[in-house]
C-alpha cells in the first residue's frame, strides 16, 4: 500500500526544502514566493510503507482566483490525500495559520511543520507546539529544514496520521449564526446529486468566504441561500471570527516574540528607495556581469586548448578526408566550441543565484512595481522576467501566480524577450570578438535592452490585442539569508546542466546536419555548398545589416536553439577556437555584430518554449503568433541598433 501525502505552505515558507529533504530530490527553491507554481510528486519509504509525497504551489488561500491556487484547491477536492503537511513560518506564524484553518474546514488529516524554528530562536522567539496542537487537535512539529531539524519527528507523526487518518474531530467554534447558516446550507445542497462528493459545510463556509467565483454552486441554491441569509454579513462575521480566533492561538502560542528587525528594515529602506534602489540593482547587474568575464575567461581558455589539442592529435591519427572533417571541423569544432562556454555560464548563474538566495530579487520587483504598472504588468510579473534571464520555459510557467489573465497572457507572450541563457554563448562569442574591453557594459545593456522589450511588448500587446481587467500586486518580502555554498553550487548546476544536456543532444545533432549541408556537395568547398545556398536567399533582406550567409544560416539552425547559432559559426568559419574572432572580424563589423546580438536577444523561442506557449494559451493562434511577432520585433530591432551604430561606433 503507497499513503499519499500533499505538502502545502504559503509561498517562501521552506516546504520544497522539507520535500526534498524527505525525498532526496533537488527541486529548485529559492528566497522567493511563487517558485513552486505545479505539482511536484516524490517517493520515499518509511517503516515499511511506501509514501508519494506531492508538492502543491505556495499559497495564502485556497480562493482559486490564480492558476496555482486552484492546482491546489483541485487537488484537496479530487484526490483525497492520507495526510496534509501544512509548513508555517516560524518568524510569520499567524501569517501561515490563515491557509492552516482552510486546510482544516476542508476536513483533512493535518499535520503542522512550523519551520525555520532556528531561525526563530536566533532572534529570541519561542514557540509552544503543544498549545497549537491541543487547540486544534492536530500534531505539531517544530522543524528547520536549512539544518535538519525535526525531520524525523515530522515524518513518524506523517506515519501515524497517514495510517489512522486521523482527522481532527474538533469542530471550529463558529458563531451561532454562522452555524445556523452552515447547517441549513448542508441540509439544502443533499438534494444536488453532483454536489454529494463534497464536504456540504465546506461548500458552505467556501461560499460566505468566496462566494461562486470559483466554485459551481447551483443558482437555485445560491438564490434561496441569499434570500434567507444577509451573506456579506455572514461573510464580515465569519472573518473577523477567523482572524480573532487565529490572533488568540497565536497570542498563546508564542512564548517569546524575540529582538526585532532594525538591519533588516534599514536595508529594505535603502535596496527600495526609488532611486538609490534603482541605482543598486545597476550596480549589482554590472559586477555579476564584470565577474562573469574576468574569472570565467581563464577556464574557458584552459577548455579551448583541450579540444585544439584533441583536434590535432585527431588529425594526424583519422586519414579519411570526409570523417576528419567530421569530427574536427564539424563536431569538434561545433559543440567544442560552445563547451568553451560553461565558464561563463556557470559563474553568472552563481552570482544571479546569490542575488536570488539572499533575498535581493524581491525587493527589485517590489522596486520596479510602479515602474512595470505602466506598462500594464505588476512586481509580480518582474519575477517571471528574472527566470526568464535562465529560460523562458519556466518562466512562463511562473506565470501560473499572476491571477490577472489579460497580464498574464500578454507576459506569457513577452517573457521569451528576456535573454535566456541559451543566448549567453552567442553573446560571448560577439562580444569577446568584437567588444572585449567594454564586456560587462555591452552585456549590461543587451539585459537592461531585454527587460525594456519584455515591457514593452506586454504595453503593445495589452493595448491592441488582449483585453481585461487590472488587479493589485502584492508581495512579501522574503527575509535576508547568507545563501549557502552548497545551495548556490546546486542552483547553479541545475540551471547549467540543461546546457550540458542540449550539448550532447540538439545541439550536436544540429552541428553534424550543418556540417552536412557545408560539405556537400563539392567536398567541403563550402563556398557552393548547400548551406551557402541557403544562407544567400535571405541576403536580400539581411546584406544591408553586415550580414552574408554565413550568418544567415547560422542563424536559421538557431531558431532549434540559440546555442546553435555559436556552434554553426564553429563549423560553417572553420577555423578552429584560436581564429575564430579574426574569421568574425572578416565576416561582420562593430556594427553588424551588435545588430545580430540585438537580433538574437529577440527572435524565434526555441521549440520547448513554442510549446509551452501552446500550453499555457491552450491555442495554436497564439504559437503562430509568437513566431512571427518575435522575429519581426527582432528584425527591426536590429535595423535600429544598426542605425545607431552608424553614430557611435
Amino acid at each position: 500500500m503507497t499513503f499519499e501525502i500533499a505538502i502545502i505552505g504559503n509561498p517562501n515558507v521552506g516546504k520544497t526544502s522539507i520535500f526534498n529533504i524527505i525525498t532526496g530530490s533537488r527541486q529548485y527553491i529559492a528566497n522567493w514566493p511563487g517558485v513552486t507554481v505545479e505539482k511536484k510528486v516524490g517517493a520515499f519509504k518509511y517503516k515499511g510503507h511506501n509514501f508519494k509525497l506531492v508538492d502543491l504551489p505556495g499559497i495564502y488561500t485556497l480562493s482559486a482566483q490564480s492558476e496555482d491556487e486552484r492546482v491546489a484547491r483541485d487537488y484537496f477536492l479530487n484526490e483525497y490525500p492520507d495526510a496534509v503537511i501544512v509548513v508555517a513560518d516560524a518568524l510569520n506564524l499567524e501569517r501561515s495559520m490563515y491557509l492552516l484553518t482552510q486546510i482544516l474546514e476542508m476536513k483533512l488529516p493535518v499535520v503542522l511543520a512550523i519551520n525555520s524554528i532556528d531561525e526563530a530562536n536566533e532572534k529570541g522567539k519561542e514557540i509552544n507546539p503543544y498549545f497549537i496542537s491541543q487547540t486544534i487537535n492536530i500534531p505539531v512539529v517544530l522543524t528547520s529544514a536549512k539544518k535538519n531539524v525535526g525531520i524525523d519527528i515530522l515524518l513518524e507523526e506523517i506515519h501515524k496520521v497517514a495510517e489512522k487518518k486521523l482527522i481532527p474531530s474538533k469542530k471550529f467554534p463558529y458563531p451561532e449564526s454562522i452555524n445556523e447558516y452552515v447547517n441549513y446550507f448542508a441540509e439544502k445542497i443533499k438534494q444536488f446529486d453532483y454536489l454529494k462528493s463534497y464536504d456540504p459545510e465546506w461548500l458552505a463556509i467556501y461560499f460566505i468566504e468566496f462566494s461562486s467565483k470559483n466554485f459551481d454552486y447551483p443558482k437555485e441554491l445560491i438564490n434561496d441561500i441569499s434570500n434567507k441569509f444577509d451573506i456579506q454579513k455572514l461573510k464580515t462575521e465569519y472573518m473577523n471570527w477567523k482572524f480573532n480566533f487565529i490572533s488568540s492561538i497565536i497570542k498563546s502560542a508564542v512564548v517569546e516574540e524575540g529582538r526585532s528587525w532594525a538591519l533588516r528594515d534599514i536595508l529594505d529602506h535603502v535596496l527600495t528607495h526609488k532611486l538609490l534602489g534603482l541605482l543598486i540593482y545597476i550596480v549589482a547587474l554590472f559586477f555579476v556581469f564584470s565577474l562573469t568575464f574576468n574569472i570565467a575567461s581563464p577556464l574557458s581558455d584552459l577548455i579551448d586548448l583541450g579540444f585544439s589539442s584533441l583536434g590535432n592529435a585527431l588529425d594526424g591519427i583519422i586519414k579519411i578526408p570526409w570523417l576528419n572533417s567530421l569530427l574536427i571541423d564539424g563536431i569538434i569544432g561545433g559543440v567544442g566550441g560552445v563547451l568553451v562556454f560553461i565558464p561563463q555560464l556557470f559563474v553568472l548563474f552563481f552570482f544571479m543565484g546569490f542575488l536570488e538566495e539572499s533575498g535581493y530579487l524581491p525587493r527589485a520587483a517590489f522596486l520596479v512595481d510602479k515602474l512595470v504598472r505602466k506598462f500594464g504588468l505588476s512586481g509580480r510579473s518582474f519575477m517571471s522576467i528574472i527566470l526568464g534571464f535562465g529560460c523562458s520555459v519556466p518562466a512562463i510557467l511562473s506565470t501560473k501566480t499572476i491571477a490577472n489573465k489579460k497580464e498574464r497572457m500578454a507576459l506569457i507572450l513577452s517573457v521569451p524577450f528576456a535573454s535566456c541563457s541559451a543566448r549567453l554563448p552567442v553573446y560571448v562569442l560577439l562580444i569577446s570578438a568584437f567588444f572585449s574591453k567594454n564586456a560587462a557594459t555591452i552585456m549590461l545593456l543587451v539585459y537592461i535592452s531585454s527587460i525594456l522589450l519584455v515591457l514593452l511588448s506586454a504595453k503593445i500587446l495589452q493595448t491592441f490585442f488582449i483585453k481585461g481587467d487590472e488587479v493589485p500586486f502584492t508581495i512579501e518580502l522574503p527575509r535576508f539569508r547568507m545563501p549557502t555554498f552548497r545551495n548556490l553550487l546546486l542552483y547553479s548546476w541545475n540551471r547549467g546542466k540543461h546546457f550540458l544536456e542540449k550539448a550532447g543532444g540538439i545541439i550536436l545533432i544540429a552541428t553534424i546536419f550543418i556540417w552536412l549541408l557545408s560539405y556537400f556537395p563539392n567536398n567541403n568547398d563550402i563556398s557552393s555548398s548547400y548551406a551557402a545556398y541557403i544562407g544567400k536567399l535571405f541576403e536580400p533582406i539581411t546584406l544591408h545589416l553586415g550580414w552574408n550567409w554565413q550568418t544567415n544560416i547560422s542563424l536559421i539552425f538557431g531558431a532549434v536553439a540559440k546555442e546553435v547559432v555559436a556552434s554553426s559559426y564553429m563549423t560553417i568559419l572553420n577555423v578552429g577556437e584560436e581564429g575564430i574572432t579574426y574569421a568574425l572580424q572578416t565576416i561582420l563589423t562593430q556594427r553588424s555584430a551588435l545588430a545580430l546580438i540585438f537580433f538574437v536577444l529577440a527572435y524565434i523561442p526555441c521549440f520547448a518554449t513554442l510549446g509551452v506557449i501552446k500550453q499555457e494559451t491552450g491555442s495554436y493562434k497564439w504559437l503562430f503568433f509568437e513566431l512571427f511577432y518575435t522575429l519581426i520585433v527582432a528584425y527591426i530591432l536590429a535595423n535600429i541598433v544598426y542605425l545607431l551604430g552608424g553614430i557611435f561606433l
